[in-house]
């Protein structure tokens, strides 16, 4: 495979490069009543002036449940009011140093669990909590867990979810139970339940489809970016996604009302041009959060394309064009596009949501159906596995820890095919 500058065998070790010395993320500290910032609101707030529930019901969801991120909710949720510290002597006695101490049973606790698995996790326990707010229980009756309280959420999932799924939801129970050493009991019934949820799941969906150079030049025939800011965004943030085969929650923002520099990149992440020997160009950028290394975040790299679908070409004009006198790079979304402001105008985050609606729009203008947002690292793996990237090359480019990607390659003739040919000539 050619390493010449430019090429994606040159694109695989540039981002094995710049990634070298990224570690995992942290795991913060142990749970207990003396950690609790009773600032942070809880994830669950009761309703107001509600007469239903204790009178300290929101002071104990804000100890129990406050509103942190799905990774550490395994370590600081707390399943039950009269949960003990663990960190205690037979006594009854704290140990010395507890605070310090949390931190180190914290770390070990959240390691013994990949972070996608802590995440994971972590999302299942806000789908039960969530599930018996709704119910209007207060937090004394959920706690401890009841054979009729896990039967009626089992039962509700019957038809919308694959038993996998719901078997993952208590997984997680158990797993949020034994951290914190409470006993977790699994109940005749439920598993009974369960088995009916395997006999009503719904049929799979259908693969999602990936984005495919025809598509991504159909959109852009489309796509007015010389004067039009929001079409010039959206058509960089498309080709810089896929060709660093990005998660387009990666490069865009949830809303344009939430962009934190600390979650989503910003535009003094870009480095500086790159040439090349063969004039070429390479550029990369950083960010600062993803979904599987948390806060240590992921270098990512791209280089020049031909044509219409260069990357690099597309970025320097959304960036000259959607500026204003007053950006400060360190704290803009990399792809925020203009919109007018009284006489002037000032530049808005580009969500996740309001890309897609642009690059929809355009396909469907070119006779071509919508595609979801994960087409598009779906379509980057297709890619570069078509043209001979091995697992390990896509795993490298794509940042995947696993062989998990393996489900988004899709059209295996084109993958396959070539693979015998090589093999067969030799």
């Amino acid at each position: 495979m050619s390493s010449r500058p430019g090429t994606y065998s040159w694109l695989l070790k540039e981002t094995k490069r710049v990634n070298k010395s990224m570690s995992s993320s942290s795991v913060d500290g142990f749970g207990g009543s003396h950690d609790v910032d009773l600032l942070i609101p809880s994830a669950f707030p009761p309703p107001l002036d509600s007469t239903a529930f204790p009178a300290d019901e929101d002071m104990t969801r804000r100890t129990l449940f406050p509103n942190i991120p799905p990774e550490d909710r395994l370590i600081k949720w707390r399943p039950g009011r009269s949960i003990r510290n663990v960190l205690t002597l037979s006594s009854g006695k704290e140990l010395p140093g507890t605070s310090f101490l949390n931190l180190a049973v914290g770390r070990a606790l959240g390691s013994s669990l990949k972070p996608s698995t802590r995440s994971n996790y972590g999302y299942a326990l806000g789908t039960f909590l969530r599930f018996c707010f709704e119910l209007g229980l207060s937090t004394i009756d959920i706690f401890p867990l009841s054979e009729g309280l896990l039967l009626a959420f089992v039962s509700t999932q019957a038809g919308s979810k694959a038993k996998g799924t719901v078997s993952n939801y208590f997984s997680a129970l158990s797993a949020w139970h034994d951290i914190w050493g409470v006993e977790w009991k699994r109940f005749p019934l439920v598993d009974r339940a369960l088995q009916g949820i395997a006999r009503l799941a719904p049929d799979k969906l259908p693969l999602r489809p990936p984005v495919r150079l025809s598509d991504l030049a159909a959109a852009r025939s489309m796509l007015d970016i010389d004067s039009n800011p929001l079409d010039a965004a959206v058509w960089a943030c498309a080709l810089v996604t896929f060709w660093a085969a990005c998660r387009l929650g990666e490069t865009t923002c949830p809303s344009q009302n939430f962009f934190n520099p600390a979650r989503h990149v910003t535009r003094s992440a870009v480095s500086a041009m790159s040439l090349l020997p063969d004039d070429a160009l390479a550029l990369s950028f950083h960010l600062p959060w993803t979904k599987t290394t948390k806060r240590a975040g992921m270098t990512k790299v791209f280089s020049s394309q031909p044509d219409l679908l260069d990357p690099i070409s597309a970025l320097h004009h959304h960036l000259s064009f959607n500026t204003t006198p007053s950006t400060d790079n360190s704290s803009t979304s990399i792809f925020a596009y203009r919109v007018k402001a009284g006489r002037g105008w000032r530049l808005v985050p580009l969500s996740k949501d309001k890309m897609l609606d642009v690059f929809g729009h355009a396909l469907a203008r070119a006779g071509l159906p919508s595609l979801p947002g994960h087409s598009f690292r779906i379509g980057a793996a297709t890619f570069y596995w078509h043209h001979g990237a091995t697992v390990e090359e896509i795993k490298l480019l794509g940042g995947w820890d696993s062989d998990s990607f393996k489900i988004y390659l899709r059209d295996p003739v084109l993958g396959l095919a070539p693979l015998q040919q090589r093999l067969g000539a030799s």
